[in-house]
């Protein structure tokens, strides 16, 4: 078995992992770079589109499924193996990515890919079922488990030469809101696991809901408005969520909240569609007939026109709009809008790559450029990291320790450098592995 890795190694996105096995080449993920790395995206890939047999898809997120439109314009034509909510969220995905290129290269300029792309791709996505395996060519076997990071999201079990790997695509924070935890670990000779927050703990799970509460608070005392920069996917349904719940028992008071983006708003059906992946809490919502998607106040802006209003409600407000790194979509608007006051407040509710806009304003930024402009950033800047999707170092330590048996080699991906190299060294440390490795871009590994 062989592993090389073509992104996600030393940096958290572009997660592509080739795994060569029983004769078969499988690549695990085929995603979008953010950030400093974002013009990889247009580069070919380093390897025949033509020579991978099949993909495995972890979740949908952009970072993990976002170039496989490319991959399939470029010759491949295997199956696409997933969970059914990854796939049926992955198409949105794709849309609005497709979209955002067409818009951005109105005036010229290369385009990854487009909408008959999307459509290429979307037929050769294949479901496949939590817990149950799947055979596949070369006596190779997978399973996908729940990994509680986001609605369908799971770590990858695959079974050849009498070895089992995990990929563990992107593990979920403790109590997440609305989907269930991670499932434990069982038997695993090699572990791809991921390591955004390597060298960090997140502030507890329980205070997350009170940080909001405070938050909004104050902008109702200051009569500002609270910008909610949130990724479409998963972060945005949270925070929606989590308001429900403070305004329905009383701890805010009613008052103007924008859900504007439209991805967002389109997600919000795949959601409903599958209470089975639910926590127990929210299958209790559900049970009892409350819609957690929908309280006093809410108000739903899929249109632009409707977005652009928002402008004209008085403060208190607040605006809950992707992206959620504050690159594009329609948060860069009311960046632009709202910023400069100091009475309003801006919340960093996810992580924010290197070389983003996202980065500069939640690293103290006080001029940020945006459509050409110097914006000055006289608004609050406050962050909650409980509301990461993804575990911390005591959540990915923890999962490691549900395996059966000592893995014998562990690889660290999806992490900036120091964040791998520090959970590496505990790793080390503890010996919850025979070795672990920090691996480098486009090494093939041999196990």
């Amino acid at each position: 078995m062989k592993l090389t890795f073509y992104g996600a190694a030393g940096e958290v996105t572009g997660s592509k992992t080739l795994i060569e096995t029983g004769g078969q080449r499988f690549l695990l993920d085929c995603g979008l770079f953010h950030g400093e790395s974002e013009q990889r995206n247009a580069e070919p890939f380093t390897f025949q589109a033509k020579s991978i047999d099949a993909v495995i898809i972890t979740h949908a997120h952009l970072d993990h499924i976002g170039l496989l439109p490319k991959l399939i314009k470029e010759g491949f034509t295997g199956p696409v193996y997933t969970t059914e909510p990854t796939r049926l969220i992955s198409k949105l995905m794709w849309e609005d990515a497709a979209k955002i290129q067409a818009e951005e290269t109105e005036g010229g300029g290369h385009r990854i890919y487009d909408l008959a792309d999307v459509q290429k791709t979307y037929k050769l996505l294949q479901s496949v079922k939590y817990d149950e395996w799947r055979h596949l060519p070369g006596g190779v076997e997978i399973r996908f488990r729940d990994a509680g990071h986001i609605l369908g999201s799971a770590f990858i079990e695959l079974r050849a030469e009498g070895l089992t790997l995990v990929g563990s695509g992107d593990i979920g924070n403790d109590d997440v809101p609305i989907i269930k935890n991670t499932e434990p670990l069982a038997e695993a000779d090699v572990i791809i696991m991921e390591s955004t927050y390597g060298a960090r703990n997140h502030e507890s799970a329980r205070g997350r809901s009170a940080l909001l509460r405070r938050a909004i608070l104050d902008i109702v005392k200051q009569h500002g408005t609270l910008i909610i920069p949130a990724f479409s996917l998963e972060r945005t349904q949270e925070i929606i969520y989590e308001i429900n719940g403070l305004i329905e028992g009383g701890s805010l008071p009613k008052l103007p909240v924008f859900l504007d983006g439209p991805l967002a708003i389109n997600l919000l059906p795949i959601y409903r569609q599958f209470p089975e992946l639910y926590d127990n809490e929210a299958m209790f919502m559900r049970a009892t007939g409350d819609d957690f998607f929908r309280f006093p106040g809410l108000e739903i802006t899929l249109r632009a026109r409707e977005s652009f209003n928002i402008d004209a409600v008085q403060p208190p407000k607040v605006i809950i709009a992707g992206s959620g790194m504050m690159g594009g979509g329609r948060v860069v608007r009311h960046l632009a809008h709202y910023l400069p006051d100091s009475k309003n407040m801006v919340l960093v509710v996810g992580y924010q790559a290197l070389g983003t806009r996202g980065r500069q304003i939640a690293d103290g930024a006080r001029l940020v450029e945006i459509d050409g402009s110097e914006i000055e950033v006289s608004a609050e800047i406050r962050k909650i990291e409980a509301y990461s999707s993804h575990g911390d170092q005591s959540k990915l330590l923890g999962w490691l320790d549900t395996a059966h048996r000592l893995p014998q080699t562990i690889f660290l991906n999806h992490g900036e450098k120091d964040q791998s190299q520090a959970l590496a060294e505990i790793i080390k440390a503890s010996g919850r592995a025979g070795r672990v490795i920090v691996p480098e871009e486009k090494v093939i590994y041999e196990i």
